[in-house]
């Protein structure tokens, strides 16, 4: 060996094999090479025949290391209780043991070792923070014994070996305590940053990656205000100072709200955040966690329930002004009818809310629309709807929906639905200079131009006005057609 320790039995060389096995210990990353290691150092500067090293498990020792000992010996020693051998005590009273001149002794515990070929033999507790980790024992073949100086560098060098293996074992458990968290933490929808003590950023998840465009390589070390937060969306400068986000820092008190982000490419982004400051043992604040959320679908989703509320509100009042009109302006020849035709309008009113609501209030198609009101009046077969179906606005499924009902009453009262073997034929067509929709009655009793407007037809005027269309009404032999002519969306 050539650590600067001499050959075997110079205890004066104690203090070069102890900062070699240090050294050694030190350099390990491998809980099963420390043993190993430092029985290859130690044999040859104290002439060491064997060593055991046994580890604690429920209340027994196994061994999980050895050196010089025959594989019979080690199957027979591979499990011991805490009595009955040099070991089993040490561990029991966890204070070392020596035992010299084994051969000319009778204690029963010592009769491994003496099948062993072991003359003398020392043993020691490996301790960490109080606990007992395992024993480890040293052997000589040879007549010399340990002398003080010796025991003293194996007590040392055990010490070293218990240093090493809780080291090792509380890096595996901070390794793998970080992988743990590292996995948490990247799988997390949440995007998340850590800031040191200079409010640098020292950590970003992957959703924090996903979020601001940027990598991790790209805002380390800087403070994450100058990368993702440095503009208003005006376009003016946003003084650091002035960010809520990092006075949970200096103030030490947890910053909670929204702000705007800047995006790689110059847009920006709302989001939500909590800024919570990190603290050591002593409460002092060593840094800050940032948890942010992009609220961007958020807000849309406000704003669309905040437009569809008003839009709700407004169509509200809109149909009770239309309810008090058609209460207002309907005539009839008694209560009976009266009740039926302001009924019958008011279901179209709430028909025509109900085609917008299945819509999300989003507009109508007119086939459903003229379906629907015709339904009401005429039997299967008396009716049908040909053509192009068309998209309607929102603002124009309610109007549209109380002209037809107006059209399929008057056809039900007068017209071709009044007659067993009459029919409806609406046709719906999409040309360059607009929508149409034909109205054509046939099989009914023959018609003819009233002598008065009544409700019904100013209804229809002022409906077709606040659609902005025209309408061209045509009393035929054949019976009534209507052609409606509405812009184009």
């Amino acid at each position: 060996m050539d650590d600067g320790i001499r050959p075997k039995g110079a205890a004066g060389d104690g203090l070069a094999l102890l900062d070699a096995a240090a050294s050694r210990l030190l350099a390990i990353s491998n809980p099963h090479q420390l043993i190993d290691a430092l029985f290859g150092l130690a044999s040859d500067a104290l002439g060491l025949d064997v060593y055991v090293h046994y580890s604690l498990r429920d209340e027994q020792l196994v061994l999980t290391g050895a050196g010089g000992l025959s594989p019979a010996h080690r199957q027979e020693r591979a499990r011991l209780t805490l009595e009955g051998s040099i070991c089993g005590c040490v561990a029991r009273d966890r204070a070392a043991m020596h035992a010299a001149e084994i051969h000319r002794s009778d204690d029963p515990r010592l009769d491994f070792l003496r099948r062993a070929g072991l003359r003398h033999y020392t043993c020691h507790p490996l301790m960490a923070d109080g606990r007992l980790l395992g024993v480890l024992g040293f052997g000589r073949r040879e007549a010399r014994p340990f002398s003080p100086e010796e025991l003293v560098v194996l007590q040392t060098l055990t010490r070293y070996v218990a240093i090493a293996q809780e080291r090792l074992r509380v890096e595996t458990a901070l390794i793998e305590s970080e992988r743990r968290l590292n996995a948490v933490l990247n799988n997390a929808t949440v995007a998340i940053f850590v800031m040191d003590d200079r409010q640098h950023c020292s950590f970003m998840n992957a959703a924090a990656e996903r979020l601001t465009g940027y990598r991790f390589e790209e805002v380390q070390g800087r403070p994450l205000h100058d990368v993702i937060h440095h503009t208003h969306p005006d376009g003016t400068h946003f003084p650091i100072e002035d960010c809520a986000i990092d006075r949970a820092f200096p103030e030490n008190n947890q910053q909670q709200g929204e702000e705007v982000f800047v995006r790689p490419d110059g847009g920006f982004y709302p989001v939500a955040f909590t800024a919570s400051p990190i603290r050591d043992e002593t409460s002092h604040t060593i840094g800050t966690i940032i948890e942010v959320r992009d609220i961007a679908e958020q807000k849309r989703n406000e704003e669309t329930r905040d437009l569809l509320m008003r839009e709700v509100d407004h169509r509200a009042r809109n149909a009770l002004a239309v309810v008090q009109s058609i209460v207002r302006l309907t005539r009839a020849p008694d209560i009976e009818a009266f009740q039926e035709n302001v009924l019958g309008r008011v279901s179209a009113l709430a028909r025509a809310q109900g085609s917008l609501a299945a819509e999300r209030w989003e507009g109508g198609r007119t086939r459903d629309v003229v379906e629907g009101e015709l339904a009401t009046v005429g039997r299967g077969g008396q009716y049908e709807v040909l053509g192009d179906d068309w998209v309607l606005a929102p603002a124009e499924v309610q109007p549209l929906g109380m002209i037809v009902h107006e059209l399929a009453t008057n056809a039900a009262k007068y017209g071709a639905l009044s007659a067993e073997a009459g029919c409806v034929r609406v046709r719906l067509s999409v040309g360059p200079r607009g929508r149409r929709l034909d109205w054509s009655e046939s099989g009914g009793p023959a018609v003819a131009p009233p002598p008065r407007h009544g409700f019904g037809s100013r209804l229809i005027g002022q409906l077709v006005r606040q659609l902005n269309a025209e309408v061209s009404t045509r009393w035929e032999a054949s019976g009534l057609n209507v052609t409606l002519d509405l812009p184009a969306l």
